[in-house]
């Protein structure tokens, strides 16, 4: 029996100028309706999924200049955690979420990392519908197209409010402080020239904002320089083993200006040369971490 609906069949046959013809239609429009329907099923199982974990999924266009960039899809999270439904935001911009609060330095500071096609993780004060303020935890990512090309934002949010007194109680961070903070930092790392001395070549200047350092250390005396030397060989072997085609995750301790350590949650990911069988580089992204020392 087929799955369309009497309305739908009845249009079908309009447009059909015998039965053969009817049913060929009704099989090939049937069959697109079964796979729009499972598509739509495997969305919302995904959304769901995601939902585990965040409360909020914002999507936006490409277009980072006002009056841009519009949204274009938020998730039932999006309206609990905000007020907005997505009929009141659908075609706005995210800037609707911003106030008096809103750290206008970590806006650019997300706003040059999107530009560079970059993820983007911190915190900002936003505001809900009824004006009430939150901590909005932003995880944004980049969306490609088949080519590599980047064409939406896609935002995940979490408010995290209650987390500023547990931060205090928990781990003494003054979290005020912290969110006037970039979150993390991202490195480039490629072997030299006799292929067994990997160095750094790239660093984001969130490691700068985050350790107090110059980002000059890094490339004038090596990764090591910074690390607490009993992570030294810890990230040694990631970046080994990432040079061999193996991603990893680490938690390692980075000296301060100040001569104290901050601890992150260091990703090593293999970059493959375009014939896909060579690693070429390993991207590395350090995000800042809330834990008990």
């Amino acid at each position: 029996m087929s799955s369309l609906d009497t309305e739908i069949l009845e249009e079908l046959k309009k447009y059909s100028k015998d039965d053969a013809s009817f049913k060929k239609l009704e099989e090939l429009v049937g069959n697109m309706y079964a796979s729009h329907q499972q598509l739509k099923g495997q969305l919302e199982l995904l959304e769901s999924a995601i939902r585990n974990d965040y409360d909020s999924i914002l999507i936006t266009e490409l277009n980072l200049e006002k009056p841009g960039p519009k949204i274009v899809y938020v998730n039932d999270g999006f309206t609990d955690m905000t007020g907005y439904l997505p009929e009141e935001v659908i075609g706005k911009t995210p800037r609707i979420l911003q106030g008096p609060k809103t750290d206008r330095a970590i806006l650019d500071r997300l706003k040059r990392r999107l530009i560079e096609g970059q993820a983007f993780f911190g915190h900002s004060i936003n505001y809900r519908k009824d004006g009430s303020e939150f901590i909005n935890q932003w995880d944004i990512h980049p969306l490609l197209n088949k080519e590599g090309e980047v064409t939406h934002w896609v935002s995940y949010q979490r408010d995290v409010t209650e987390k500023k007194e547990t931060a205090k109680a928990i781990f003494n961070t003054d979290f005020d402080e912290l969110l006037k903070r970039t979150e993390e930092f991202t490195l480039k790392f490629s072997k030299d020239d006799s292929g067994n001395n990997i160095q750094c070549k790239y660093l984001t200047e969130g490691f700068e904002d985050l350790t107090g350092l110059d980002k000059a250390v890094v490339f004038d005396s090596g990764i090591d320089s910074v690390l607490h030397e009993e992570d030294v060989e810890l990230v040694n072997k990631a970046l080994g083993k990432a040079f061999e085609g193996e991603a990893s995750t680490e938690y390692c301790r980075y000296k301060t200006l100040e001569g104290s350590y901050i601890s992150v949650l260091q990703s090593f990911k293999p970059i493959m040369t375009d014939s896909g069988d060579e690693v070429e580089s390993v991207k590395s992204v350090a995000k800042l971490e809330l834990k008990e020392s």
